[in-house]
């Protein structure tokens, strides 16, 4: 939806107008729901790869061996290097510029923002040897060409040329893109190139007018301080007058012509207003070779290898204009006159000393008749230096232009350089402050690693005492202990000895020396064989309990 809405609402282009003319229905079509957009066959692809499940397919976006044996989708550059679909030999990055040129891609076609970030992507990687463009496009967008300079000016930053291949067409902004890389192929001679220029092309809506199916009314309103706002489509719609909307196309055609000029030196004032031609027409001008898809592939490695040097842009010296014959003068009385006396020569008027007259009738040096009378100049001459003159007052005004765009040109480079300088010097504020704040933290960093450190040796050092001390009191436990043992095994045979004295006394009565016979009544304990003391206590809350203690102790005391 992107790329369909840029389309839209998109007014300046470097295109070709029969794609505009043309698009125009399909899209008036796709609006009124007669018909819906998709993405076209792939017609021109050279290679086929292979996706993470093994399907096949033509991908407009890739990267291929020197060879052309390997190839491999952009996707692959995304993987981890562990990744066995990872991209894992050297390559040259290769985009399709298929269709019309957008910023925003969408369901149709990839956009320049989508080119821009894929080629840095490759050009990220180690295995990148340089980049390759396909071209068949009749141009597009005015503002397209900022994201391929982005890019190929990355590429640059990584030691990586950038070719041109134009397979069908190359025109308008398609020529933009081919003038920023490094070399610029064809392979076909019958290839169009060219069409170097910017137009509008739109449907107005003036304020006030009324949709013929809903009569509803357009209106626009603002607020008084935005007199500029809109102010070329406003006066184009309601006054038609396109004088500002030409100025600002204008504009991008100096920059456009310029850098065209700049890429191409031997571009001549021909190729520089829209036309077209056949590629193999302007070899040397707008193009530098003719190619094949592998010639490019292997080209792009080779610079890159040093084992090639870039083709050398100079422009070519003027061929010099045939040199006329003096026309015969007429015949007169004087011609049987001696040779000395029909040209002689008036001292104070030498032709020798007016070389750029004679260079502008095309004339060498004492071509031109001199008399006693003054020089002769026939209709023939006089033609050749009004053309001559008419060339030279043209190449003025081509050399008056060149001049206004370098001054602008040198101003905005100036500007930048101003922005760069103002860049560098805050870089280096920033750095001083950084460096002096790393040393303030290393500082702070050593007094906190000291601090620790005698922290460390105190708490070590506490930790011994603490370890002497417990190791004391352990000994001293152990003493206590063993003495505490020692007591208690007194104490329990002292009670061993006592519990037998009772038990010696309990199992039988003591006899009494000279007691006489007992009483009759002496009670039944006389008959009792141990005493009962400490007998049990019955628990009704735990007869289990109280049962099994009685036993125990009858068992104990021999009642059983």
């Amino acid at each position: 939806m992107k790329g369909l809405y840029e389309i839209i609402t998109e007014r300046k282009w470097m295109v070709s107008p029969d794609f505009v003319h043309g698009f125009r229905k399909s899209l008036e079509q796709n609006l009124n729901t007669h018909a819906a957009f998709s993405k076209p066959e792939k017609t021109s692809g050279f290679v086929s790869a292979e996706d993470r499940e093994g399907n096949l397919y033509y991908p407009e976006e890739y990267q291929i061996s020197e060879d052309g044996t390997q190839v491999r989708g952009n996707w692959a550059l995304t993987l981890p290097a562990d990744d066995e679909h990872a991209q894992n030999f050297p390559f040259v990055s290769v985009l399709a510029i298929d269709g019309p040129i957008t910023r925003n891609g969408g369901a149709c076609s990839y956009g320049s923002i989508d080119h821009r970030d894929m080629m840095m992507r490759a050009a990220d990687n180690p295995l990148c040897r340089g980049h390759v463009f396909i071209i068949n496009t009749p141009g597009g967008s005015a503002w397209a060409k900022n994201d391929y300079a982005l890019a190929i000016e990355y590429a640059h930053s990584k030691g990586q040329k950038v070719i041109a291949l134009t397979d069908g067409l190359c025109a308008s902004a398609g020529m933009y893109l081919a003038s920023l890389c490094d070399e610029v192929y064809y392979m076909n001679p019958k290839d169009q190139m060219g069409c170097i220029g910017v137009m509008a092309a739109f449907y107005t809506l003036a304020d006030g007018s009324k949709n013929q199916f809903t009569d509803e009314t357009y209106h626009e309103a603002y607020d008084p301080e935005s007199f500029d706002k809109n102010k070329a489509y406003r006066d184009l719609a309601n006054n038609d007058d396109d004088e500002e909307l030409v100025k600002e196309l204008a504009e991008l055609g100096v920059e456009f012509r310029a850098d065209i000029k700049k890429a191409f030196p031997n571009a001549k004032d021909e190729h520089l207003h829209g036309k077209v031609f056949n590629a193999e027409d302007v070899k040397g001008i707008l193009a530098d070779g003719q190619s094949t898809f592998m010639g490019v592939v292997q080209r792009a490695f080779a610079l890159y290898d040093g084992r090639a040097e870039l083709i050398k842009r100079e422009a070519s010296e003027p061929e010099a204009e045939p040199q006329n014959e003096p026309e015969s003068e007429p015949q007169s009385d004087t011609q049987n006159e001696p040779q000395n006396k029909q040209t002689a020569t008036n001292q104070n008027f030498n032709m020798e000393n007016y070389p750029l007259i004679n260079a502008a009738c095309g004339l060498k040096a004492g071509e031109i008749a001199v008399t006693e009378e003054g020089a002769y100049m026939n209709a023939s001459l006089l033609d050749k230096l009004e053309a001559n003159m008419k060339e030279a007052e043209q190449k003025v005004a081509d050399a008056e232009q060149k001049a206004t765009t370098a001054e602008t040109a040198l101003a905005d480079m100036q500007g930048k350089v101003d922005e760069l300088s103002a860049q560098v010097t805050a870089a280096n504020d920033a750095k001083t402050v950084a460096e002096n704040a790393l040393a303030e933290a290393k500082e702070a960093h050593s007094k906190e690693i000291e601090e620790l450190n005698a922290q460390h040796t105190k708490a070590i050092a506490k930790k011994d005492d603490e370890m002497n001390a417990l190791t004391e009191a352990k000994a001293q436990a152990e003493a206590d202990l063993k003495g505490a043992k020692d007591e208690l095994a007194t104490a329990e045979q002292k009670i061993a000895d006592m519990q037998a004295q009772i038990d010696d006394l309990t199992n039988e009565a003591g006899e009494e020396t000279n007691a006489g016979a007992a009483p009759a009544n002496n009670g039944e304990g006389v008959k009792m064989k141990k005493a009962q003391t400490g007998y049990p206590t019955w628990n009704d809350a735990d007869p289990v309990g109280s049962k099994k203690a009685i036993e125990e102790y009858k068992r104990k005391n021999g009642i059983l």
